[in-house]
């Protein structure tokens, strides 16, 4: 290694690590790549353990040069979302955190909850982790304005219910104007931003003229509506004295678990709060896992503010300053508080920060515990921090399915989860948990890392039977990983090693634990299942149909949501279809009505 680092330029750069079957385990930056380089492959003594691990692994490296430190640090961000290294830092699941759209590019915009990738046209806030809070405002918002919540608009000339409800415009019939919808829009907005005051003001003004001039129906629609807008407010949470609009960060860190709290100021109000979790070992200083942390926050992320306030500096602050800049299009401050209001505030995020994780640990420990108890019930060598659960699941042997669920220390770890389409369609569920079980292994022996790390303890919902032909089939591959069953009614754990079943009792917390496990497979398959056969259903019958093609049955399912509502669907209905003339609704009329009189 020290070798090749000669051949390395004194430049700016981004350096990449490679373990001995070349995959990238660490990306990194750098103002002059050798010195840095270098650093890591000097007397280990002068390392931090987590940095000796990852240097131990290193099999090879390579380099990109660069024009300048802010290039390199684009280009370290981009390769880390790239690749995800195993010793990077990365904000966990970051990709399934939610936010909220707001669509001004069309003619009459609507406010949804979405996630991954951004249009590029809409206006997006977020992310938000707290997905309960997020959807009742949501709910709140559309009760006020009134927002269309249909996902394509088509020309009606009769609104549908939720115009009857109280609860739509119905832009679809022509009954608000493109300029009076907007300006509701706008208002939405300057909610989104903490801008409640002047809208509150103005409707509570509106409510007493109403109220003066007898309208009380008006007056009290007006009076629930500012209810609605004091639950948004409630629901951001702190107000400031001055119109601040910041982030205050707070990262508090665990020997395993690290965690950033982040609340959102704008014009003085809070209207968010996220609570991230990261994963990724390497870092020698508070510093790296604060510049990372903003690094990928802040990226593609159109809601930044003009102050970040931290209780300590990132590394390279004025290069992550000037990357704010250039993502932002605004000036943007990173500050620590010193005092006043600001660092009141910063103390107070930092507070929360440390309960939140002391409870996580606090949680954790418990969870420990209660493993290292089934560990001793079901006499394992090692405790199972990782089990998996399997569950088959099919209706009249069609779409038969299989699910595999994943705990990580006790928890759902949802983004393990796999789904399986057993190769044959039959009412065998021992053939076709061998059958998961068998792909699950080899995708994990191939070196997928979709099904890796393999299992302490693999879980079978079911009785003897399931488990033994799954017990044969995993020796028969000399996969030599402790198997259990649970079976239903009696919840008795049959174990291939004993003759008799174990039987815990009912309210035994290592019982309810195999419990949530197995009962969140059998949700989890079965959604599957459903799944399958809804599209199936859903593909056979208009296929069926003549004249009916891909278009024509796409507009179909836009239109009317599901075959059901097709098949009940009149002529008029369905000649309000783009692309359904007469003669095609006759079709789709006639099909139904012989499949009904059959």
């Amino acid at each position: 290694m020290r070798e090749k680092l000669k051949n390395v330029p004194q430049k700016p750069g981004v350096y990449l690590f490679k373990d001995e079957n070349a995959k990238i385990i660490y990306v990194g930056k750098a103002k002059v790549l050798r010195n840095r380089m270098r650093s890591y492959f000097q007397s280990s003594e002068n390392l931090a353990p987590k940095v000796q691990a990852l240097v131990s692994r290193v099999a090879d490296f390579d380099f990109v040069v660069t024009e300048s430190e802010l290039e390199a640090l684009l280009l370290e961000n981009n390769l880390i979302k790239a690749y995800q290294p195993k010793y990077n830092i990365l904000l966990r699941d970051d990709k399934t955190y939610p936010h909220l759209k707001v669509s001004i590019a069309e003619k009459y915009p609507r406010l949804t909850i979405v996630r991954g990738e951004k249009d590029g046209k809409s206006k997006y806030y977020g992310p938000y982790t707290e997905t309960g809070t997020l959807r009742e405002t949501v709910r709140y918002i559309n009760n006020v304005f009134k927002l269309r919540t249909c996902k394509n608009m088509q020309r009606q000339k009769r609104a549908c219910i939720y115009k009857d409800i109280g609860l739509c415009m119905a832009p679809c019939s022509g009954q608000v104007s493109q300029e009076e919808y907007y300006g509701k829009i706008l208002e939405v907005i300057k909610i989104l931003e903490g801008d409640h005051k002047e809208l509150i003001q103005k409707k509570e003004i509106e409510m007493k003229e109403a109220s003066a001039k007898m309208e009380f129906e008006q007056a009290a629609r007006l009076r629930d509506e500012i209810n609605y807008l004091d639950k948004i407010r409630v629901n951001q949470q702190i107000s400031t004295q001055s119109n601040h609009y910041m982030d205050i960060i707070a990262l508090s860190l665990g020997k395993k678990h690290h965690l950033a709290l982040l609340f959102k100021i704008r014009k003085g109000n809070m209207v968010g709060k996220e609570t991230i979790w990261l994963s990724g070992i390497i870092a020698e200083s508070v510093g790296d896992y604060i510049g990372s942390f903003i690094q990928q926050f802040y990226d593609n992320n159109t809601d930044i503010p003009k102050e970040i306030l931290l209780a300590e500096l990132p590394n390279d602050s004025q290069l992550l300053a000037e990357w704010l800049k250039n993502q932002a299009g605004h000036k943007v401050d990173i500050l620590v508080p010193q005092r006043g209001e600001k660092k009141k505030l910063m103390q107070m995020v930092q507070k929360n920060a440390d309960l939140l994780i002391e409870e996580f640990l606090n949680d954790s420990s418990r969870n420990q515990q209660l493993l290292i108890k089934l560990s001793q019930y079901l006499d394992l060598e090692v405790v199972p921090q990782r089990m998996e659960c399997y569950d088959i699941s099919h209706l009249g042997s069609t779409e038969t399915v299989a699910a595999m669920v994943v705990f990580n220390e006790g928890l759902p770890d949802k983004s393990s989860y796999r789904r399986f389409k057993i190769s044959k369609d039959q009412n065998n569920d021992y053939a076709a948990l061998v059958e998961t079980l068998q792909r699950r292994f080899r995708e994990a022996r191939k070196g997928n890392e979709a099904f890796l790390p393999e299992p302490d303890l693999i879980v079978i919902d079911g009785g003897i039977g399931q488990l033994n032909s799954v017990n044969v089939a995993l020796k028969e591959m000399e996969v030599s990983i402790p198997i259990i069953s649970l079976a239903k009614k009696e919840e008795l754990i049959f174990r291939p090693q004993t003759s008799q079943p174990l039987r815990l009792d009912r309210r035994d917390e290592c019982l309810m634990l195999l419990q949530r496990l197995r009962d969140e497979t059998h949700r989890f398959a079965i959604t599957y299942n459903r799944k399958r056969r809804d599209q199936k259903t859903r593909n056979s019958a208009l296929d069926d149909i003549s004249g009916i093609g891909q278009s024509r049955k796409k507009e179909l399912l836009k239109h009317f949501g599901s075959v059901a509502k097709i098949k009940d669907a009149s002529l008029d209905d369905l000649l309000t279809v783009k692309g359904i003339n007469e003669s095609v609704a006759m079709e789709i009329i006639k099909y139904f009505s012989h499949k009904q009189e059959n």
